[in-house]
């Protein structure tokens, strides 16, 4: 386990022990478990949503896209820890 945590720290973000508090993680999430529970739904009552709401499924897709790249984007409030073995890319 040891091997797995090393290697997650010279490949992933310093912050990746707290990825829970992470808005981009917390976003992805909730998308991800949207699209089964949208693919269960009846046909019917996908219809029945959409035009309840009005908008192009297209942009619907576009909008949760944008809002995840804004969340990765936004400060976290997550300090990095201060690694020298890592390469700085600025």
């Amino acid at each position: 386990m040891n091997a797995i945590t090393n290697w997650f720290d010279k490949v992933l973000v310093p912050e990746w022990r707290k990825f829970l508090k992470m808005l981009s993680v917390q976003w992805n999430v909730l998308c991800a478990a949207l699209v089964p529970a949208w693919l269960a739904l009846p046909d019917d009552q996908k219809s029945a949503v959409l035009s309840a709401i009005g908008i192009n499924p297209g942009w619907i897709i576009s909008a949760a896209f944008l809002v995840g790249i804004l969340a990765r984007l936004k400060s976290q409030g997550i300090s990095a820890p201060t690694d020298p073995g890592r390469s700085d890319p600025s």
